[in-house]
């Protein structure tokens, strides 16, 4: 994936902006603005069409022209991309008001020109094309969710807040929490990037053991690039101990994540998501935190207003159909 700029960049100004202006513009907010705004704090970048089907608005059009909005008044940035197919798709990220409430309402939040940089590194970064594919997979278990009863991505953590409870492994790791008629089923899930050695991604397991005995939570999750890199993966984790770990695998041409996808270690046939261990919830250390302090308290990532307490989804009392 290339990416392109829709406009000449020029850096803005290095002084933070005054805080009379930021809480004019935040009067301007309502709930589902704070929900964009705090997803791609958590998540780096979103396109219209994944925020869309989380739930920002009813429909893509009307997603944009928000979007645009919020843009422009200094919430969010933008830059585009070219697909795999040679179409080019606007990716979301964080303007100067919106790092702003990332960086928690801190003494010295960042200034519009250290965002604006940070933007470009992003948009330049080799991780972006690994980062938009693990973003699609949540999202594709959101889109789910939404459209089948008692189901719910209840937790999809990017690897800065998931880094509070894997310290202090530094491991660069994602976590998701998914719901089946009451059921919990959490994981954590490592992407291949492709471009490293098999055995190097099948070591990765070795973090894990420690983790799991911190958290509780000890399913790991692989998702390749092909079938061929899953076949070898296989292979190398057959030569490792893998403890008391649950792993299993996957690849993009499989299908769906939340089907028949998932091959377990040591296994021959694969299984549905919901046919994992069931786990108990991991408690993020800030739980507690003030909603918008997106770095320590991850949004729920589906947008519903109706949405009642968790308890009544884990029962089994709710779904996203309507």
């Amino acid at each position: 994936m290339t990416t392109i700029y829709p406009y000449p960049f020029t850096v803005p100004s290095p002084k933070p902006i005054p805080p009379q202006v930021f809480l004019d513009e935040l009067r301007r907010f309502n709930d589902r603005d704070t929900w964009a705004v705090s997803m791609i704090a958590e998540h780096q970048v979103l396109t219209t069409a994944q925020l869309t089907t989380l739930g920002f608005r009813p429909d893509q059009q009307v997603a944009e022209r928000r979007l645009r909005i919020l843009a422009r008044r200094g919430w969010l940035d933008r830059f585009g991309t070219f697909t795999r197919t040679g179409d080019v798709e606007i990716v979301w990220c964080l303007g100067p008001l919106g790092a702003d409430i990332d960086a928690g309402f801190t003494d010295r939040p960042p200034s519009p020109a250290r965002t604006y940089r940070r933007r470009e590194r992003l948009r330049t970064s080799p991780d972006l094309d690994l980062l938009m594919e693990t973003n699609q997979f949540f999202v594709d278990l959101a889109a789910h969710a939404r459209t089948t009863a008692h189901t719910d991505l209840r937790e999809w953590w990017s690897p800065r807040t998931c880094l509070a409870v894997t310290a202090p492994d530094r491991q660069r790791a994602w976590h998701g929490a998914y719901v089946h008629r009451g059921e919990r089923h959490g994981f954590w899930l490592e992407p291949d990037p492709g471009d490293t050695s098999v055995a190097a991604l099948a070591g990765r397991v070795h973090h894990y053991p420690a983790i799991a005995e911190r958290t509780g939570l000890a399913t790991l999750l692989f998702r390749t690039t092909d079938p061929q890199r899953e076949q070898d993966l296989h292979r190398q984790l057959a030569r490792l101990n893998l403890r008391q770990l649950t792993v299993a695998t996957t690849h993009p041409d499989a299908g769906h994540p939340a089907d028949t996808v998932w091959l377990p270690a040591g296994g021959s046939e694969r299984i549905a998501l919901h046919q994992l261990p069931t786990t108990e919830q991991v408690v993020h250390p800030n739980d507690d935190a003030f909603i918008l302090d997106a770095q320590n308290l991850a949004p729920h990532p589906i947008h519903d207003p109706e949405r009642p307490t968790d308890e009544a989804i884990v029962n089994g009392d709710y779904s996203y159909t309507r």
